[in-house]
């Protein structure tokens, strides 16, 4: 009877649920497989239009963080990611190759006027008078620049016999005064000079500059005594010619071009 008693007290603990506590983990978000590097919009700079808003390309690229950076949208087949831990429609990220992402900011205006979110605005706020005095039509009356400018006359006397001297015309800003013609001024014609001398060819050699003399001559053993070497190409003298004048090889085994000091 014991034996019994026991085996049905167990078929019921074994029937009663377990009560645990579970706990949900979260796992990274992978990187991206796509980017916009060689996409011609995020080249040059254009605005990426996402969730009604055009975002403009703000600030320094960052790198990937899978663990606050979650994917939000598609533009143009390249994924947007947002930053879960600040303003989440404020800025979207773009990879643009390897772990960079490059941030996109939304501008500051209308219902956002006012606001920088949780990091501070790349752009300045634009607010809904700055809008409306820019379109025309904040209401703003401005006083008319036009001035008529009406000084007293003066009275009528007399000077000696010579009759009255008439009162000073009135003056007004909007009358229409002659123009006076404009002389063109004399044009000159000025060619331009020819180059003068061959300053424009020279070389360094044992502290001196030298410039180019002229045509190459034929190479001659007999004529021409190696000096030096001047960046692998030997430097001659001539022998019997100006101490000052230097020839440099053109071609190996070929002719010397002439320098002067």
């Amino acid at each position: 009877m014991r034996a019994i008693l026991i085996a049905i007290v167990s078929s019921l603990v074994a029937l009663v649920p377990t009560n645990g506590n579970a706990q949900a983990y979260s796992s990274p978000t992978p990187a991206p497989q796509v980017t916009a590097a060689g996409a011609a919009w995020q080249i040059q700079g254009e605005p990426l239009f996402y969730d009604g808003n055009f975002y403009y390309p703000a600030g320094p690229n960052v790198f990937f963080d899978g663990n606050v950076m979650v994917r939000t949208g598609v533009y143009k087949g390249v994924p947007l990611f947002i930053d879960a831990s600040v303003d989440p429609y404020g800025v979207v990220y773009v990879p643009v190759g390897g772990n960079a992402m490059r941030p996109y900011e939304r501008l500051r205006s209308g219902e956002l006027a006012g606001t920088v979110g949780s990091r501070a605005p790349s752009f300045p706020i634009e607010r809904d008078v700055d809008r409306s005095a820019a379109s025309g039509s904040a209401g703003l009356t401005t006083p008319p620049t036009r001035v008529t400018l009406e000084p007293e006359p003066m009275p009528e006397r007399a000077v000696g016999t010579a009759g009255m001297i008439a009162p000073r015309p009135v003056l007004r800003e909007d009358a229409a005064a002659p123009l006076q013609p404009a002389h063109p001024r004399p044009t000159t014609v000025e060619s331009i000079p020819r180059p003068r001398g061959s300053s424009g060819v020279w070389l360094e050699f044992q502290g001196a500059r030298y410039y180019s003399a002229g045509d190459a001559v034929p190479y001659s053993p007999a004529r021409f005594v190696p000096i030096g070497v001047h960046h692998g190409f030997p430097v001659y003298r001539d022998a019997r010619g100006n101490p000052n004048e230097i020839f440099v090889t053109v071609v190996k085994g070929g002719p010397v071009a002439p320098f002067k000091r």
